[in-house]
Order: C-alpha cells, then structure tokens, then sequence
C-alpha cells in the first residue's frame, strides 16, 4: 500500500498525513518549511525530515504510527548532527503533546522523549514560538482529556478541527468549508 501524493500551498507531500500536518502548523501560525534539507550520515544512511520550524529551531518528523527502532534511531542521528531537537509527530494531529528527541542538558546524550518526560505542545500558547523561539515543553505527556478541562490550548483545538477536516479531492485546496 503506497500513500497518497497530496499538494497543499504549493507543496507536494509524500502523504495527505504531511499535508494535513502543514494544515495544523498553519492554523496555529508556526512557520514551517517542507523536507529543507537532507542529510548523509557517516555510515552512509540518507535522511530526509519531513519539516523544520525556524521559530524554534526544531525538526519535525511525520509518522503513520509509532515510530520504530531503525526510525529513531536515525532520529538520533539527525540531532546529533544538526545539533537541534526534533519532534515525533505520530499519526494524525491530535489535541495532546507530542514527544521529543534532544541532547540531554547536562552530556552529549541524546534522549527520547518517552523515556525521559521530554515532549511539547505545539501552540502559540503564552506567545512562546515568537517571544522565546520555543513549544510549552514538559508537560508529562498531556493528553487529550486534559485538554478537555485546562482550556489552556484552544488554538490546538481548533487547528486539530482544520487538519482533521480539510479535503483535498478533486482540486480542493485542502481547507474545509468551515476553516477560515
């Protein structure tokens, strides 16, 4: 089974999950830029992220499911060699926070965020991206039941509703009658 091409503002992703991906990042109002740059490892092994978001200097790596073992693994590789945090976006956006993979504060370890607590919401909550180049990080793995009650990431909500809506059949630009 392959995925589906999908164009959306002058893009063409490799899947309609990238596209609606692009579709959240834009509601939310994080810049955002499609497969910028690859990257060829020291053992030989080819690396292509799926997005880099310049406010915050993070890389963004899009997945039907869980990631595996061989794709965190070159993961790792891409933080240790950009020296920037990449965030793994498993599925299709959801009102939770997503884990990330980065350099431990105090060694050169690279840590992922499910083993470590070490993960982000990615909103413009309290202004972060623009004013500190940064996500709300450490929340312990917020799920979508918080959300339901703390109110704190309405902009999550209402970008998981655009990225979740928007159609891309025949010609549509991949905004849903409802998005603005």
């Amino acid at each position: 089974m392959k995925a589906i091409e999908t164009a959306y503002r002058g893009y063409r992703f490799r899947s309609r999950l990238e596209a609606r991906w692009a579709i959240y990042f834009d509601e939310i109002g994080i810049e955002w830029e499609y497969e910028p740059e690859g990257f060829e490892f020291d053992n030989g092994i080819r690396y292509l992220p799926d997005f880099f978001f310049p406010q915050v200097k993070l890389w963004g790596e899009v997945k039907a499911g869980r990631f595996s073992q061989k794709e965190l693994e070159k993961v790792k590789m891409l933080v240790k060699g950009t020296e920037q945090s990449c965030i793994l976006l498993e599925g299709t956006p959801d009102e939770r926070s997503y884990a990330l993979v980065g350099k431990a504060t105090d060694s050169d370890e690279i840590i992922v965020g499910e083993e470590s607590g070490y993960d982000c919401v990615i909103s413009m909550y309290h202004n972060y991206p623009r004013d500190e180049g940064r996500f709300y990080t450490h929340t312990g793995g917020l799920t979508e039941a918080d959300f339901e009650w703390n109110g704190l990431f309405d902009d999550v909500r209402e970008a998981v509703h655009s990225a979740r809506s928007a159609r891309f059949e025949f010609g549509e630009n991949g905004k849903s009658p409802t998005s603005r």
